[in-house]
């Protein structure tokens, strides 16, 4: 090997050294409580996620780590709880949120949280409207488990699905959700037992807002279009936190 050779190795695999030490890793706090889910699989999921580093918490704790500064340390908060008599008080919290433009993540359940605040659906661009709340009947949502889902990507172009085909996912479905005006859609399904759009962009006040209606058990987080659905998520989310 030539001394030149040899220079421009050494100094190809500093290079290299140092994008890999710089590299930004993402810091997402994962919310949860209030509904069974298959926890194992699911923080498997997340440890598998390139670039990214998370810290858990569940509910009721916190919406004290929520309303604090402390939550805005991450550039991303992901929302897998379910928290649907969640008190018109805490409203507060995601208004704080908000106005100081944190990025959200919102996964499948995370929808029906909050039903006593009309606010929450302009926040994740959506609703899941529960009997037990006072909706018209004619409004109520509806859930299926275990159905196999046809999933077509509406914008490629978009960073979310930047990457990702057309893909056939075992999730359960939502119907009968609504829908906020304002959101642009990315996912859709023509499945009679899940409503056409499970997947959007929303802004809120200074937020940026992506909701996923996938992601209910171990078949939904091993599938590899939602792993990169994830990914995708985080990393466009956390840009947007800085912007």
């Amino acid at each position: 090997m030539t001394l030149k050779t040899s220079s421009l190795l050494l100094i190809f695999f500093f290079l290299a050294g140092l994008t890999t030490a710089c590299k930004k890793q993402v810091s997402v706090l994962v919310v949860v409580g209030g509904h069974e889910y298959d926890t194992t699989e699911f923080f498997e999921a997340f440890h598998s996620l390139e670039d990214i580093t998370y810290d858990s918490i569940s509910q009721p704790d916190a919406m004290k780590l929520l309303a604090s500064d402390q939550a805005l340390d991450y550039d991303v908060l992901v929302f897998y709880d379910f928290i649907p008599d969640m008190d018109l008080k805490d409203s507060t919290v995601f208004l704080y949120l908000a106005d100081r433009g944190q990025s959200m993540l919102f996964l499948h359940h995370s929808i029906c949280t909050f039903q006593r605040w009309d606010g929450f659906a302009d926040l994740v661009g959506g609703r899941y409207y529960m009997p037990e709340f006072g909706a018209d009947s004619l409004l109520w949502s509806d859930y299926k488990h275990d159905i196999e889902l046809e999933v077509n990507i509406t914008d490629s172009n978009h960073p979310v699905t930047q990457g990702i085909e057309d893909f056939t996912i075992m999730d359960e479905g939502y119907s009968n959700v609504g829908y906020m005006s304002g959101i642009k859609p990315l996912l859709e399904t023509d499945h009679p037992f899940c409503s056409p759009v499970n997947g959007w962009v929303n802004t809120y006040e200074q937020s940026t807002i992506v909701y996923l209606m996938l992601g209910h058990d171990r078949h939904a987080y091993s599938n590899e279009a939602f792993q990169k659905l994830l990914v995708n998520s985080i990393h466009w989310l956390s840009i947007k936190q800085t912007q």
